[in-house]
C-alpha cells in the first residue's frame, strides 16, 4: 500500500512511510484530501555539530508534524500531514529534524507543487488560475515565479548571440512612455533580456556592459523601422549588418495604399456613391497581390449588376484614378520582387519611380524606404532572418496580460516573461544561411 501511495503521488523518498489513513477535511471553504506520513531514519552524523553517530550519540526524540500542500489528486486538493522524526545529540545536546526531499526546509509548499506551479506559468492564464488549480495563494504563486526567475536569468552580461531579433511591447504604466525593450536569439527564438524602457541611452548604457569582444561577435540584428535602434546597432556592434524585417516593409506599402484607397473614396462620397460604396465593400482586393487574384472564375458580386472577377473588379476600381493605379502597380512590384528575394529588382523599381506619379502617402512611404535601401538589402540577403519569433512573443505577452487583466508591477511582469521562454531548454529552430558572395 505504502508502494502505491508514493507512486501516486510522485514521492520518490524510502524514508518515508505512509499510514493507512485518508480523510477528507474542509480548509478554507474547500474540500482536501489529507494523506498520512511520516519520516524517519538513522542519522549519520548531528547536524548541529557534526559528530558522527557512534555508540548511540544520537538518539531519537519524538515527531514533529507539519501540513504540506501537495499538488492535486483526482481535482481535489491535497494535504500531506507529514511527521518528521526529532533527533537528540548527546555530545553538543542539540536537536534537529530529519529531512526530505518532498519539501524544503522550513516551507509546507511541497516541491512537486512549486514546479506544477512553474510549468502552468509558461501557458497563457493568469496567476489566480494557477494559484486556484494549486491549491495555495495568489501571493505564493508569485513569490515561486519570482524565485525562480532569479535563478534563470541571464548569465549576467556574458555572452550574445551572432543573430539578434529586437523589437517592443506595451509595458505597464510605471515605465517610461509605457515601453520596454525585448531582444531574442534568432536562432532558438529563446529571450536573451528585458530593458525596463527603449530609450537610447538606456539601451547605450545596457549594452555598454557587454564585452566588446562579445559585441564583435554579432553579425546580424533585425528591427523595424524605427530609426533610434539604427544609431544604436551602428554604435554598439560595430561588425553586425542591419536587417529591417519585411514584414514591417510590406506593412508600410500597405497601409500608404489603405490610406490612398480611403481618400479617392472619399472623393466619390457625395458625388457617385455606388462607386464609394464598391472602394468601401472590395478593399480587401486592393490589398490582396494582382498575381494572386482570380481572372477566370467569374461569380455574382455585391454593387456589380454583371459576373465579375476579383481581377475584374480590381482593374475597374483602378480605373478611375491613374495616380492611384500608378501607386498600386509600384506597390505590387516592390511586393512581388521582396517576396521572390530580388534585390535588383526591388532596387531598381525604387530608384526608378516618379514620386509625382504615385499617391502622397505612398511617397512618403517610398522616400523612407530610399533611406534604407541598404538595409533592405540586407534583409534580402538573409531571406530566413526575420521578426516573426519576436512578435509572436510579444502576442503572447498581450494575451498573458489580458488575461490576468494586466500587470501593476514591471518586476512580475519581466519575471513572468522570461519564465515563459527560459524555464525549457530551447532547441535551435533553424539554421541562418549565410548570403552568397557574389
Amino acid at each position: 500500500m505504502n508502494y502505491f501511495i508514493s507512486k501516486t503521488l510522485g514521492i520518490e523518498d524510502p524514508n518515508v512511510i505512509f499510514d493507512n489513513k485518508l480523510e477528507e477535511i474542509e480548509y478554507k471553504g474547500e474540500r482536501f484530501k489529507c494523506y498520512y506520513a511520516k519520516v524517519t531514519y538513522i542519522p549519520d552524523y548531528c547536524e548541529s555539530c557534526g559528530v558522527c553517530n557512534t555508540n548511540y550519540s544520537i538518539v531519537k526524540n519524538g515527531f514533529k508534524s507539519s501540513r504540506i500542500t501537495i499538488p492535486k489528486v483526482s481535482e481535489m486538493n491535497a494535504f500531506l500531514i507529514l511527521k518528521k522524526q526529532r533527533f537528540y545529540c548527546k555530545h553538543c545536546c542539540s536537536y534537529f529534524t530529519a529531512q526530505t526531499n518532498i519539501v524544503d526546509v522550513d516551507r509546507h509548499i511541497s516541491n512537486n507543487t512549486r514546479l506544477t506551479i512553474l510549468d502552468k506559468a509558461t501557458t497563457i492564464r493568469s496567476q489566480k488560475s494557477i494559484a486556484k488549480s494549486c491549491g495555495v495563494s495568489n501571493s505564493t504563486v508569485s513569490r515561486v515565479i519570482n524565485h525562480a526567475a532569479q535563478d534563470i536569468k541571464h548569465l549576467p552580461f556574458s555572452t550574445l548571440p551572432k543573430h539578434i531579433l529586437m523589437d517592443e511591447f506595451k509595458s505597464v504604466k510605471q515605465v517610461d512612455s509605457a515601453m520596454s525593450f525585448i531582444f531574442c536569439d534568432a536562432t532558438s527564438h529563446k529571450i536573451i533580456d528585458i530593458v525596463r524602457d527603449r530609450k537610447l541611452y538606456s539601451l547605450k548604457n545596457y549594452f555598454s556592459r557587454f564585452p566588446l569582444e562579445e559585441r564583435n561577435k554579432v553579425l546580424t540584428v533585425t528591427i523595424d523601422m524605427y530609426e533610434p535602434y539604427m544609431s544604436l546597432i551602428k554604435e554598439v556592434f560595430p561588425n553586425a549588418q542591419i536587417i529591417i524585417d519585411r514584414f514591417h516593409i510590406v506593412q508600410a506599402l500597405n497601409r500608404a495604399l489603405n490610406m490612398s484607397r480611403v481618400k479617392l473614396m472619399n472623393t466619390f462620397r457625395r458625388s457617385n456613391r455606388p462607386l464609394y460604396n464598391k472602394y468601401k465593400r472590395y478593399w480587401k482586393l486592393l490589398l490582396t497581390p494582382f498575381e494572386d487574384l482570380n481572372a477566370f472564375s467569374y461569380r455574382k458580386l455585391k454593387l456589380f449588376k454583371s459576373w465579375q472577377t476579383p481581377k475584374g473588379v480590381v482593374e475597374y476600381l483602378l480605373s478611375f484614378d491613374t495616380n492611384f493605379q500608378h501607386s498600386y502597380e509600384v506597390v505590387n512590384e516592390l511586393r512581388y520582387s521582396l517576396k521572390h528575394n530580388n534585390s535588383k529588382d526591388f532596387i531598381t523599381t525604387l530608384n526608378e519611380v516618379e514620386l509625382n506619379e504615385v499617391c502622397f502617402k505612398l511617397k512618403i512611404v517610398l522616400k523612407t524606404l530610399k533611406k534604407y535601401q541598404l538595409y533592405i538589402d540586407n534583409t534580402l540577403k538573409y531571406p530566413n532572418i526575420t521578426n516573426g519569433p519576436i512578435e509572436g512573443i510579444n502576442n503572447k505577452i498581450k494575451l498573458i496580460k489580458r488575461i490576468s487583466f494586466g500587470y501593476r508591477n514591471y518586476d512580475n511582469l519581466r519575471n513572468r516573461i522570461l519564465l515563459t521562454s527560459r524555464l525549457y531548454a530551447s532547441p535551435i529552430k533553424k539554421e541562418i544561411k549565410q548570403p552568397k558572395v557574389a
